[in-house]
């Protein structure tokens, strides 16, 4: 692996996991409100709620993530 390419890895990942950070907190939290406060779900349908929902979350930030540092790989190959 270049140095240049382990660069662009380190930048993308730590991108990747700043992002998750400052935005699976707050979702946590309405993930929780929703389920506990609104549905009155238990600790197994409140588990459930947050899996399902940060999954989704997940895959919606890195797919995003991952299309932005890739964006101009094709006009290489």
């Amino acid at each position: 692996m270049t140095s240049s390419r382990k660069k662009k890895a380190v930048k993308e990942t730590l991108f990747t996991v700043g992002t998750g950070l400052m935005i699976n907190w707050p979702v946590s939290i309405v993930f929780l409100y929703i389920s506990i406060e609104t549905l009155g779900l238990g600790i197994l349908g409140t588990s459930v709620v947050q899996t399902v929902g940060m999954t989704f979350v997940a895959l919606t930030r890195v797919y995003a993530i991952r299309m932005y540092f890739t964006r101009n790989e094709q006009d290489r190959i």
